[in-house]
Order: C-alpha cells, then sequence, then structure tokens
C-alpha cells in the first residue's frame, strides 16, 4: 500500500516545543487515553533497554500472554517499533491508527515524532487487548513521552552513561535522575549493574516515593559457557541458563530481565523459554558469511566498550575490518579510541540524514590515529570495500545503516 501516511511522521522534527508532558498528555486524552488500559513494563537505561525488552517479551509470550512491544530506534521503518507478539504492526492497520493520531493532533502545539508514534502505539496496544506492553523510553526518562504511564507492573531502569549530556545533563548522578523519572510510587523497580553514583540516585528515588528496589548482584553471575550460537550462564539459585543473544554485556542484561520476570509473578520456566527464544537484531548479531560480519548498534563509549570485549570474547587475537557510520553528535571520537585497537582497517560510510557525520570525515580522524582508512560513498560500496579483506567485519556506529547493511547481507 502506498506509505504516504508515514510523511505525518518522518516530516515532524524531533523536538517541536519546550520539554515536558503536557502535549502527550493532551493528545492520549482526546484518543481517550488508551495508555490507562495497558498493563506495562517501562524500561529506560542508557544501554541495552531494547534487549531487556526483548527478553522480558520474549518470557511473557512463553507465559501465554498477548504481548505489545514498543521500541526505537528501529532498522528500516518506523513500523519497526511496534509490535504485538513479535510481528510488527501492518501498514494498513498503521495506517488507521495514524489517521486516528492525526485528527486528534489538531488544534494542538505540534507533538513532536516520538510522541504521535509513541500515541499511535498506545493506541494499537489498547485496540489489539494487549495482556501486557513493554516500552523503552526514547530519551531520559522524566519528560520522555511514555511516561505519561501511570502505574507500571515494573519499571526497569538498564546501565547509566554519558550520553546526550547536551539534553539529560553532563554527570551521571544528573542523567541518573533523569531516567529515575519513570519511578512511580509504589510501583517496583529492576536496577541493572550501575555505577555507584547512578546507582545512589536510583536508591534514592524509590525510597522517596515508596518503591521496592530490586538490584542486580553482579556477584552471583557466573559464565559458563559461550559460542556464536548462544552461552550459558548462572545466576543465583538459578543454573545453566540458556541465552541466545551474544556477548557478556547480555548477560547481565538478562539479569535484569530475569528479575523483571519474578516481580511479574512469571514461572522459571517460562523465564528460561523466553531468554533461550529471545532474539534483537543489530545487537552483537553474527551473520554467517565470507568475511562473516557482527552487526551491532553501538553508538556511544559504554556501547563500544561492550562490542570490543565481546569481539575479543568470541574472536580472541583476532583483528577486524571496522564498518563505521555515525551521526556528528554522537561521542563517535571516544568510540575510535576503544575499537582502533581491534582494527585492521576502517571502512566508513555516512549514514542517511542530515546528523550523519560525513565518510571522509570519519576516515581522516581513523587515518590520524595510524589506522587505515577508507571513505565510502555508499553502502554498496562500503560491503564491497569489507569483502575485499578477509578479516571478519564488525558493523558498528548507527542502527540507521546497520538495519539496511543486515537486509543487504541476509538478502531480505
Amino acid at each position: 500500500m502506498d506509505k504516504d501516511f508515514l510523511q505525518f511522521y518522518t516530516a515532524t522534527p524531533k523536538f517541536t516545543h519546550a520539554p515536558g508532558l503536557d502535549v502527550m498528555a493532551a493528545l492520549c486524552a482526546r484518543l481517550g487515553d488508551p495508555q490507562r488500559s495497558l498493563r506495562c513494563v517501562h524500561i529506560a537505561g542508557t544501554n541495552g533497554k531494547g534487549s531487556c525488552a526483548a527478553m522480558v517479551c520474549a518470557m511473557l509470550r512463553a507465559a501465554g500472554y498477548k504481548t505489545g512491544l514498543y521500541t526505537s530506534p528501529d532498522l528500516t521503518g518506523p513500523w519497526e517499533r511496534i509490535k504485538v507478539d513479535g510481528v510488527d504492526i501492518t501498514l494498513p492497520d498503521f495506517a488507521a491508527v495514524t489517521a486516528r493520531v492525526k485528527a486528534a493532533c489538531a488544534g494542538l502545539p505540534e507533538p513532536s515524532y516520538f510522541e504521535k508514534l509513541t500515541a499511535a502505539a498506545f493506541l494499537y496496544f489498547a485496540e489489539r487487548r494487549c495482556d501486557y506492553v513493554v516500552l523503552e523510553t526514547g530519551l531520559g526518562g522524566r519528560l520522555d513521552a511514555t511516561n505519561i504511564v501511570e502505574k507500571p507492573a515494573v519499571s526497569v531502569i538498564m546501565p547509566i552513561g554519558l550520553d546526550h549530556t547536551d539534553l539529560l545533563g553532563s554527570t551521571l548522578e544528573a542523567i541518573a535522575g533523569e531516567k529515575a523519572g519513570i519511578v512511580k510510587p509504589g510501583c517496583p523497580v529492576v536496577c541493572a549493574v550501575q555505577p555507584h553514583s547512578a546507582e545512589a540516585v536510583i536508591r534514592a528515588r524509590c525510597e522517596a516515593v515508596g518503591s521496592p528496589l530490586h538490584k542486580i548482584d553482579i556477584n552471583v553471575i557466573h559464565p559458563l559457557a559461550h559460542g556464536l550460537a548462544g552461552q550459558r550462564f548462572a545466576y543465583g539459585d538459578m543454573e545453566d541458563i540458556s541465552l541466545s543473544l551474544l556477548g557478556r554485556h547480555q548477560v547481565e542484561n538478562a539479569c535484569a530481565a530475569i528479575e523483571a520476570g519474578r516481580v511479574l509473578g512469571l514461572s522459571e520456566a517460562d523465564i528460561r523459554a523466553g531468554l533461550a527464544g529471545a532474539q534483537w537484531p543489530c545487537r552483537f548479531e553474527y551473520v554467517l558469511g565470507a568475511p562473516p560480519f557482527i552487526l551491532d548498534g553501538a553508538h556511544n563509549g559504554h556501547g563500544a566498550a561492550a562490542l570490543a570485549a565481546g569481539l575479543k570474547e568470541y574472536f580472541p587475537g583476532e583483528r577486524f575490518t571496522i564498518l563505521m557510520g555515525v551521526m556528528r553528535d554522537k561521542p563517535w571520537r571516544e568510540m575510535l579510541e576503544i575499537l582502533s585497537p581491534l582494527a585492521a582497517r576502517f571502512v566508513c560510510v555516512a549514514p542517511e540524514g542530515p546528523r550523519a557525520l560525513p565518510a571522509g570525515e570519519l576516515a581522516a580522524a581513523v587515518a590520524a590515529r595510524g589506522v587505515p582508512a577508507e571513505a565510502a560513498e555508499s553502502l554498496n560500496e562500503a560491503l564491497a570495500l569489507c569483502r575485499a579483506h578477509s578479516e571478519p567485519v564488525c558493523a558498528c556506529g548507527s542502527l540507521y545503516y546497520i538495519g539496511y547493511l543486515r537486509k543487504m547481507l541476509k538478502g531480505a
């Protein structure tokens, strides 16, 4: 069908009004406040939100619940952000809810791209009568559009790092304060492994509003085995857990999902089944080929460090062709510092959009570090440059190009 209706979202700026929830609340009120009928799992944090959301959703589905999943960013189109029982919203359904959201916007200060999309998701999940909806915040937490949810079944705060410092604050404590804004009075909270200063802020917020806090105990996490087909670990009294997602950081993300599952009253069997079957594309995803590719959406220092640790763990002693495309407002120089020691060379590409760092500028910065670098004018050219070498390829930097690369590699 015609996708012209998507311009309602894509033609909207990222920010259209002063920060706050008033516009989002007014928009949802005109739609009948669909979010009030939803039983939600609300997830914030700097890294790992999407992976945790996918795992919690898989657990709930294993338990027989009808689930909605709302995540960001998408890989190739905004419809991928809205799923019911693991299936993207269809374009006809997306067009139908969009028409209702568009009508509700009339006369309001223009909602942002994310507010419009979040309202459409709430409406769709309510119409589909989902038993649970797993919501990932878009930016921060306190003023995020998803935060009009009043009484989540559980709030989860994933690892916090320095990202979006221009909007959320320049310190871990300030950013943690924004993320902890999803904590609601009396509603249980799961806290992933955090820097001490960030954890102190989260704990103080929970104490202030009377929310039970469930912390991940890093001392009882025990990796058992890992390979490119998956990994196994133990967490406290849960032994020999199978996890489909790769990387040590995913084990810690899985432990946050386990604690959330326990708060929701899920059985150990359903928790185990969810972790074994969860999928989350382009997060340390291995694609077999000649050469093989590792696809990872790392776009900040924290994510790059987790990616580097995974590369060393799964490919000890190996050097990589690193395919990188970044947005200029991301800490890409920090990423270069972390990833350059693992690189045989870089192939640089510019993702689509006005925020993209030109490939030539990125390549020049790489070369200044003494690492060979080539700039590609297109993703097709970048792929050809990568395939001209035998080393495995690690593609990272921005999901805005990695999703298209994945489709090219898989022939989808």
